[in-house]
């Protein structure tokens, strides 16, 4: 029987990842799966910290919560609390709305946008983060003002990239779903935006698998062909609610970083389980529903290791009947 198409594309990546493990060494370092916290709404530092310690995360993708000087996280205080459950800062979040983004059409908006990623730059700097994030226009308006946003967008990033530069942070773009933003819905638009913005400070991408399913082809093919250039994976299932609870193959995600030793650089997998909707930063200042994340968290980081264990663990034999591959 023909496979279907994405089947086709399953393929090429258990042959990706089964020729790859065969150069791996015993000591081989795994996924660095970490959280991105701004999905907890309003919950104290703490109280994030300590769940994401109980359930063995280690690294944290903080929100980008400083929209002024006198709001938002203090890095004395953050360090110190996160030290105290023993997580580090993988990247900073940034969020990007229509008060304050790069592809507006008027210019004190993008002031605005320019001036609030100098101060995340900073922060992240301060707590050790190595990345920030953004999309390349405002999440929650889906309606283009022109055809020029790609343009603009990537011209007022060259604004802030010698700041980024000068922080030691790596700026990334999320490409996003159209439902939720006007411009840059996949890898190859991101890619050819950061050609515009010309500058390594700003040359990276974010992936994110709930937009994946909207955007890409395939998710483990767009990996194979443009991972090298991520360095962050926001983690949610296909109803972006936990991991394992919804129709992800999460077992080809991860045989498809394994394949391009995404485990070996500093590159990190954060789980953003947000929820289905149009704009998720509705709920980002609600307090939090305590219970739910207890087993949002629980559930989501038991599934990617146990995910993680099975495809490490199984023979190329065993991946090869499970994906339909003729053993050559």
């Amino acid at each position: 029987m023909k496979p279907q198409p994405f089947r086709v594309h399953d393929q090429r990546v258990v042959r990706a990842f089964v020729e790859a493990r065969r150069n791996h060494t015993a000591d081989e370092s795994r996924l660095k799966f970490g959280w991105s916290n701004w999905g907890f709404g309003a919950e104290d530092l703490a109280v994030s910290a300590a769940r994401l310690a109980k359930n063995g995360v280690r690294y944290i993708e903080l929100h980008g919560n400083l929209y002024s000087e006198d709001l938002g996280y203090k890095p004395d205080e953050t360090l110190r609390i996160l030290g105290d459950h023993g997580l580090t800062v993988s990247g900073i979040c940034g969020m990007v709305t229509p008060n304050q983004e790069f592809a507006h059409n008027l210019p004190h908006v993008r002031a605005r946008a320019i001036e609030y990623f100098r101060r995340q730059a900073k922060f992240a700097q301060a707590v050790g983060g190595s990345y920030l994030l953004f999309g390349a226009a405002s999440v929650g308006r889906p309606t283009a003002f022109d055809s020029y946003e790609v343009e603009r967008s990537a011209q007022t990033m060259k604004l802030v990239a010698d700041d980024f530069a000068a922080a030691g942070i790596r700026g990334a773009v999320e490409p996003i779903r159209p439902e939720e933003t006007s411009i840059v819905h996949t890898f190859e638009q991101a890619l050819r935006l950061l050609d515009l913005v010309d500058h390594p400070a700003i040359s990276h991408l974010n992936g994110d698998l709930y937009h994946m399913l909207s955007g890409e082809l395939h998710i483990g093919a767009t990996i194979l062909d443009h991972g090298h250039r991520m360095l962050n994976l926001h983690m949610a299932d296909s109803n972006r609610r936990a991991l394992g609870h919804g129709l992800l193959d999460l077992d080809v995600t991860i045989m498809a970083l394994y394949a391009i030793g995404y485990q070996r650089g500093d590159n990190y997998c954060s789980a953003e389980p947000l929820g289905a909707g149009g704009n998720p930063y509705a709920a980002m200042n609600l307090p939090p529903q305590t219970d739910k994340l207890d087993e949002l968290v629980r559930v989501s980081a038991e599934t990617f290791r146990e995910r993680e264990e099975e495809v490490l663990g199984a023979s190329d034999e065993e991946l090869f009947a499970l994906y339909q591959i003729d053993s050559e």
